[in-house]
């Protein structure tokens, strides 16, 4: 009897040790900053048990119109808890991704604001006030919308997230960031004097504090070799980061960081972005040349098409000229191949779909922004000026090519002078953007409204004087 409790008591033991061990394999991911004077990256790995990860890299353009996803609505057969957000970009992004269009593992735009996912047992909360985003869509609308970490932070209580567990590494150009994280259904940020060690793994970051304290360097007696790999990666980070010279070449660096922290086989995808320098750096598994490319090469306005890269690619170097445009026929092909191993068929139709249903819904989800019913902002608005008070006469004309949004603006009464609009932003029912006049007075003049239906409340501000309030009204006949 006693034996057979062993056996029982030791089997048990040996399952829970190999699930512990294919966890920390397959969620081993890695997000750091490294800053030192003019020098500022943020590198990431991806871990997932030595299996070969397929990704594609995505060129994502500003003034583009989205439709914002929840995981429920593209996984279930009834779409439950759909969306009903929806934005214009405000900025162009680079971003890695295996799920589809807007579904990004990580990435950064092209301000330098940056985000990245680690897995970790989370809670998401619920506000049925909040519109709802996917995950994955929610880093694309941060990337999409926001330049700082604040910003980033602060739509963290603005969106009611759905999927799986993760929490976020967040950073900027300025080199500020902070992790997120969403903890038995509150919002848990550290940043500046709380994250005193700029890295993110699978474990809370409260955690990784209370570890790091038992190193020499840091408090404590164990030595943090860096070749060990029981050394927990937080603490290997915080000695590289500390031990790094300026005189060293960062991206260099930043590759054997990314080296030091494998967790018992060779990572996935390394990536590092080079914010100063503007420049990408990737490398796989399968392909371990290490391939880049410059974001001051790519042309981030609307006119141009996404684009893709298979980050499989053999070549190594330079391969921005690899780069090709995204169909949606690619990302039903490519979406395949996260089939077992990777993730078994089940994980894509628990919901009640087929297999052939999620990849379609994943791969054309972005194609219902392209129709103009959904476009609620296109067409022309004007005022109707009180004459008696000699109120400006404005026409606003919004135009789209399928989901590129661009606009024109008039301010004179027989509407023949036109500007063209820039920076177009849309989140939801409030839109801002820029336009350039041939005055003497400004450079240029902003707007920001607010869309109501077919009625649009205007404020027009100069670089130092407001211009006033109008309320315009959509033209139907147009």
């Amino acid at each position: 009897m006693k034996n057979a409790i062993r056996d029982i008591f030791i089997s048990s033991l040996l399952i829970v040790l190999l699930a512990f061990l294919n966890y920390e394999t397959v969620s081993a991911c890695s997000t750091f900053k490294v800053q030192k004077g003019d020098e500022l990256i943020y590198g990431h790995n991806l871990n997932e048990g030595d299996i070969g990860v397929p990704g594609l890299i995505f060129i994502n353009k500003r003034g583009i119109f989205k439709l914002g996803r929840t995981w429920s609505e593209l996984t279930t057969k009834e779409r439950l808890n759909p969306s009903s957000h929806c934005w214009i970009s405000r900025y162009g992004s680079v971003t890695f991704n295996n799920f589809g269009k807007d579904f990004p593992d990580g990435g950064m735009n092209e301000v330098g604001l940056y985000i990245w996912e680690m897995n970790e047992d989370i809670g998401y909360p619920k506000n049925d006030s909040l519109p709802k985003l996917n995950q994955m869509n929610w880093m694309q609308y941060i990337l999409d919308n926001y330049a700082t970490v604040e910003e980033a932070i602060q739509c963290a209580s603005e969106i009611e997230i759905d999927g799986w567990g993760w929490h976020y590494f967040v950073g900027d150009a300025q080199g500020n960031c902070a992790a997120i994280a969403f903890i038995d259904g509150e919002i848990v940020v550290n940043q500046d004097q709380t994250m005193p060690i700029p890295g993110l793994f699978n474990t809370p970051y409260s955690r990784e504090l209370e570890l790091l304290k038992y190193y020499k360097g840091f408090g404590g007696l164990y030595e943090p070799v860096l070749d060990d790999h029981r050394v927990p990666r937080f603490v290997k980070t915080a000695v590289m980061i500390r031990d790094y010279k300026p005189t060293e070449n960062i991206v260099d660096y930043g590759f054997e960081m990314l080296d030091s922290l494998k967790v018992y086989d060779v990572p996935e995808w390394s990536i590092i972005f080079d914010v100063r320098k503007r420049n990408v750096y990737f490398k796989t598994r399968i392909n371990p040349e290490i391939k880049s490319f410059s974001m001051d090469e790519i042309g981030f306005y609307s006119g141009s098409p996404v684009l893709v890269l298979n980050m499989d690619i053999k070549k190594g170097g330079d391969v921005f000229n690899e780069f090709h445009p995204y169909s949606n026929e690619e990302m039903r092909e490519f979406t395949r191949r996260l089939m077992f191993p990777i993730f078994p068929e089940e994980f894509f139709t628990r919901g009640g779909i087929t297999l052939d249903e999620y990849l379609e819904r994943t791969s054309t989800h972005s194609d219902a922004a392209a129709l103009t019913d959904n476009q609620y902002f296109r067409g022309v608005w004007k005022n109707k000026p009180d004459k008696a008070e000699d109120e400006m006469q404005i026409t606003i004309r919004f135009e789209t090519e399928a989901d590129a949004v661009f606009g024109r603006i008039s301010l004179s009464e027989d509407a023949k002078e036109f500007y063209g609009l820039d920076h177009i932003h849309l989140m939801g029912s409030k839109l801002n953007f820029t336009f350039e006049t041939n005055g003497q007075r400004n450079k240029f003049l902003e707007v920001q409204a607010y869309i109501n239906n077919n009625r649009m409340n205007l404020t027009l501000y100069g670089i130092e004087d407001t211009y006033g309030n109008y309320l315009l009204f959509k033209d139907n006949q147009h």
